[in-house]
């Protein structure tokens, strides 16, 4: 077995920073829109706080690298319902925001 790669490959100019960057940028929009606090979409959403802040703001790691939380396709799913948004569109306007 060789070794695990430590990011995905950076497949049509996508690496995981910019599209991490990209979606938290969407989420900060769609939240100021309808005037929503970051803990309270998190409420919303059952999500910990501390998990929406990670992905808008991003954390530093143990290891001392800095990085933003993944959400899962079904958190992605809830959010885009939240913010009355298909989930296709919602990835639309992240892939349009890294361009």
């Amino acid at each position: 077995m060789g070794k695990r790669q430590k990011k995905a490959p950076d497949w049509f100019g996508l690496d995981e920073d910019r599209f991490t960057e990209a979606m938290a940028k969407v989420i900060q929009r769609h939240r100021a829109a309808i005037g929503i606090s970051r803990d309270k979409l998190a409420f919303e959403l059952n999500l910990h706080k501390n998990t929406l802040y990670g992905v808008e703001v991003g954390v530093m790691r143990k290891s001392g690298n800095f990085g933003r939380t993944q959400l899962t396709m079904l958190n992605f799913i809830h959010m885009a319902a939240f913010f009355k948004i298909d989930p296709g569109e919602l990835l639309k306007e992240i892939l349009e925001d890294i361009s």
